[in-house]
């Protein structure tokens, strides 16, 4: 009986010791502490494969996981600065690695991160691109927009009056080409006549023009006598060869003009002296030639001046004895005197251009 006795009291004592150690265990006791060194937790029950699960089932946290925890808090780590340009790290991209594993998650229900945009990627962000408008710089564009129109308008204004210009230069040139052709410029108006005196070689065109028609005109007067078989007075021959000289006049006006306006007021004289008449008497014919010849001495005396005054080198000695060659023969005639005022004016400027003195010349 003894021994049945002592056996029930070490069960009773047994049990009393598995209820103590189960009631010291239990979250209702006083003493308990969670992260007691002495005790097992809980959580080491638990697969590692989930690192995210950091309580229990009863809400105890993990000794792992409380010390990384306060690793991390005693030695945080500072993120090193990352150029925006540059993407993420290739380990934190999505998608799976070289072992397998996917990291498009990190944690569990967390979103895969965003790839960084590129600083060239004006999708991203295209207000970076566009400042803010300048208030006053559009308010100046917009005060200036009327007469940027109206310069506009103006060019292009300029550019088609530009092309019709143009264009009216070349009708220009076609209709002188025509008139020359036709031997017309000295008959032309004077406003045409100006635009034609200002081209080059205008001196040389009007002279060949001039003579030709001069000698036209002295051929038909020969002609006509001949025809009408009596001869032609001389008042009408030297009225017929006097309409030359405003063409002569504008000649001789024109650069290097006045040497060629000087032989053909030579040419008009010897026409008239070729006309014949002079044994006739004729005081009227004679008076007529008298008269004739005046005018082409007037004439005579500013081309010749205009002709010193562009220096021009040329005989002036042989001019004056041709001159007065002629003189001679129709002295013969009683027609005198001829050209006096012409010679004169040669005589005084040839002995003041070889140092022999006297006034020097006046060129008009």
């Amino acid at each position: 009986m003894s021994f049945f006795k002592r056996l029930s009291r070490s069960r009773t004592n047994s049990q009393s010791y598995v209820d103590d150690y189960d009631s010291q265990n239990s979250p209702k006791h006083s003493n308990y502490r969670p992260d007691s060194k002495f005790d097992r937790p809980s959580s080491s029950r638990q697969s590692y494969s989930n690192p995210s699960a950091h309580f229990d089932g009863q809400g105890v946290q993990s000794p792992t996981d409380f010390a990384a925890a306060k690793e991390a808090n005693m030695y945080p780590r500072q993120a090193g600065p990352q150029d925006p340009a540059y993407g993420p790290p290739p380990g934190s991209r999505g998608g799976p690695m070289a072992n397998g594993v996917n990291h498009s998650q990190t944690s569990a229900g967390a979103p895969p991160p965003m790839a960084a945009h590129s600083s060239f990627d004006t999708s991203a962000n295209p207000s970076k691109l566009e400042p803010a408008p300048d208030l006053l710089t559009r308010a100046f564009n917009e005060a200036m927009r009327p007469y940027t129109d109206k310069i506009e308008q103006l060019e292009n204004q300029i550019t088609d009056l530009s092309a019709w210009v143009e264009t009216l230069e070349l009708q220009q040139k076609e209709v002188h080409s025509w008139i020359d052709k036709r031997g017309l410029r000295p008959d032309v108006p004077p406003s045409i006549a100006k635009a034609m005196d200002s081209q080059p070689n205008s001196a040389e065109t009007l002279n060949a023009q001039l003579d030709r028609k001069i000698t036209i005109v002295n051929f038909d007067l020969h002609r006509l006598q001949d025809d009408l078989n009596d001869s032609i007075s001389a008042s009408h021959f030297a009225s017929a060869m006097g309409k030359f000289l405003p063409d002569i006049a504008r000649l001789s006006s024109l650069q290097t003009g006045s040497r060629f306006a000087f032989d053909l007021i030579l040419k008009l004289g010897g026409n008239l002296n070729s006309h014949g008449g002079l044994d006739s008497g004729d005081q009227d014919d004679l008076a007529a030639r008298r008269a004739f010849y005046a005018r082409l001495d007037e004439s005579m005396v500013e081309v010749v001046r205009r002709r010193f005054g562009e220096g021009e080198d040329w005989p002036v000695q042989r001019e004056i004895k041709r001159i007065e060659k002629t003189g001679a023969y129709l002295k013969n005639y009683g027609v005198e005197p001829y050209f006096p005022n012409t010679l004169e004016v040669m005589r005084r400027n040839l002995h003041y251009q070889s140092g022999q003195g006297g006034t020097p010349p006046s060129y008009h």
